[in-house]
């Protein structure tokens, strides 16, 4: 069992089901179908997989129960929130953040013409350098895996026996994989990225030593700390981050066709962007320490 949640609720479980008859969607209960039941039900997270049960013993499915609803639902009542659930979606960011010097990583001054090339396409194709747009993606990749798959919360949700820094760089190595995955295939858009693939550069150590070199008042580079992590972490601990972050891309890619990031974008939550990555508008390309995801001069140029 990974990752395994109960949540009983005392009242009835409200959840939006199209009515033929009206041709409209519905907010209705659920209920056992074999008791009746809409009152006093539980709900179950068992990896990937969800079920209900009553106080009858009588165990069932639903295509509006997912394992990913019951997890969130559980974060919401932890956080006081008022206990809707969210049925099968992801709607919900539940990673973790640091708080940590944001200064950026400076530009390497070897780095290669061909990566610096295809930086400069993307650059002019979108107007963000492609590790900005890397690690939002990868973001909304985590923040999707991590209440659906039982070992990405174990791994990345504090409460389950995560913490926040394993979140943290699981996200950037998610990130740096789309990177190297877009600069190999020459792609002027991130979302072009195929996640399936996207694996293949975690089946090594070569990312460690990967740094995008950015545009300069733009950022899309790496945090010091982040490249001081990669380059100093034990064997063990980076294998634990490349561990995660192949676990959140596949969950991300397993029974599904392979489609680009974008034909994706609609299962992914909508999560804030972390201005860390970015310049502070009108500054230099450094970064700041702040006691939070966010700082008011942090923004896009």
């Amino acid at each position: 069992m990974q990752g395994l949640v109960r949540v009983l609720v005392a009242g009835e479980i409200v959840v939006a089901k199209y009515g033929d008859l009206i041709d409209d969607v519905l907010d209705v209960p659920l209920f056992c179908p074999r008791c009746g039941r809409t009152a006093g039900l539980t709900l179950v997270a068992d990896g990937r997989e969800a079920h209900l049960e009553c106080v009858e013993g009588h165990v069932w499915t639903d295509p509006e129960v997912a394992a990913c609803g019951v997890r969130q639902l559980l974060h919401l009542s932890a956080q006081g929130a008022p206990p809707r659930f969210p049925g099968a979606a992801v709607r919900i960011d539940m990673l973790p953040r640091i708080s940590e010097d944001r200064t950026l990583y400076p530009p390497s001054p070897d780095v290669p013409g061909r990566l610096l090339r295809w930086e400069g396409r993307v650059l002019t194709a979108t107007g963000t350098p492609p590790l900005t747009d890397c690690l939002h993606w990868a973001r909304r990749l985590c923040a999707w895996a991590l209440p659906s798959d039982g070992e990405v919360y174990e791994r990345l949700y504090p409460p389950a026996g995560g913490n926040a820094l394993d979140a943290h760089m699981a996200v950037v190595l998610v990130a740096l994989a789309l990177y190297a995955t877009a600069a190999a295939a020459d792609l002027a858009r991130v979302e072009q990225v195929v996640p399936d693939r996207a694996a293949e550069p975690l089946a090594g150590a070569e990312l460690r030593w990967l740094r995008p070199p950015g545009a300069g008042g733009l950022g899309g580079r790496l945090r010091v700390t982040d490249v001081h992590r990669l380059a100093t972490a034990a064997p063990e601990t980076y294998q634990r981050w490349r561990t995660a972050a192949r676990l959140v891309l596949a969950a991300n890619t397993d029974d599904r066709p392979a489609v680009p990031l974008a034909d994706r974008s609609g299962r992914l939550p909508a999560v804030a962007e972390d201005m860390a990555w970015y310049a502070p508008v009108g500054r230099p390309d450094v970064g700041r320490t702040g006691d939070g995801p966010f700082g008011a001069e942090w923004g896009r140029p």
